[in-house]
């Protein structure tokens, strides 16, 4: 056994790319570029300072990848995982919302763009990794279903989240594509998920009595907030107070609730393909495996079951 073939799911890359150089902003590029050529060229000799700078940024520009202590503890994980055939996933809010969500995300970007998208059913495999994007017509397409008004990224310009594009990036390896887009939408946060976000703030804040009903206009004021922050439909609103099991009344969210339009419930970002990227992935990915397999026989246990292995081989 060793993991020199190990693929590596998209979703999780992050967890071993902290270790890739920053590249130079374009300013440091330019101020690299003047240096080197007045320092080549030798016509004025270059200051103390502007000496410092340019081997610093020099040093910078040549930086390799590498393993940071972060990624070496989630590597060690996925050699015990391997071993003992056992795995942990991520269980929280946000990841069920997005799973009970997906299909009504789907759909909404669907009309948002008005074309018909396809879910993406097919899992594919390359030397490096192994995945199933969202959608892939033309380009890959990965949506994210946020998880509160709070958490959609309304105002942002562009990608915060550098896991979502090393994800992106890899989806685009696999299936060959130049273009990629992150998809944001907010929608209606499930019933069930919305009760528990209630019953943990009673637990906090003792909102309601013993018998569900609200003990006064302050602690009225904090489920209303919480409510509209994960409902953004008057019929999304309209059935979870029918079906709550929470004494809610609909006459609360009167000059409060405001029904949110489905087109500013997406947020799209593009993301295009680069090479120096998709090198620096693979490059970590084969300084992943090679460490993977230094743990791997860093067990005395696997060491002599090697041993044994290869000399049943011999024999």
């Amino acid at each position: 056994m060793n993991f020199d073939n190990y693929l590596f799911r998209p979703h999780a890359i992050v967890n071993i790319m902290g270790g890739v150089p920053k590249p130079l902003t374009e300013n440091q590029e330019n101020t690299l570029s003047d240096l080197k050529k007045r320092h080549d060229e030798g016509e004025k000799p270059l200051t103390e300072n502007q000496i410092a700078t340019f081997g610093g940024l020099l040093a910078r520009k040549k930086e390799k990848c590498k393993l940071t202590d972060g990624s070496k503890k989630y590597l060690e994980k996925l050699v015990y995982e391997s071993l003992t055939k056992r795995s942990s996933r991520i269980k929280n809010k946000y990841t069920d919302k997005g799973i009970q969500g997906e299909d009504k995300s789907f759909t909404t970007y669907s009309r948002f763009i008005d074309k018909l998208m396809l879910k993406n059913k097919i899992r594919k495999e390359n030397e490096y990794f192994s995945g199933e994007c969202d959608n892939a017509q033309k380009k890959i397409r990965d949506i994210k279903t946020s998880w509160s008004y709070e958490t959609f990224p309304l105002t942002d310009s562009k990608i915060k989240n550098n896991g979502y594009q090393w994800q992106l990036d890899c989806y685009m390896d696999l299936w060959g594509l130049k273009e990629a887009e992150l998809i944001y939408v907010l929608i209606d946060t499930p019933s069930r998920l919305l009760e528990d976000e209630l019953r943990k703030l009673d637990w906090k804040f003792f909102l309601f009595n013993q018998d569900a009903v609200i003990k006064g206009d302050k602690e009225r004021e904090l489920v209303v907030e919480t409510i509209c922050n994960h409902i953004f439909t008057s019929k999304g609103l309209i059935d979870f107070i029918d079906n709550t099991s929470f004494n809610i009344e609909l006459s609360w969210f009167e000059g409060v609730f405001v029904e949110i339009p489905e087109e500013m419930r997406v947020k799209i970002f593009h993301h295009e393909y680069c090479e120096v990227r998709n090198n620096q992935l693979k490059q970590m990915i084969d300084l992943s495996r090679e460490y993977m397999n230094e743990v791997l026989m860093s067990i005395p246990e696997n060491q002599k079951r090697l041993v044994e292995l290869t000399n049943n081989k011999a024999a």
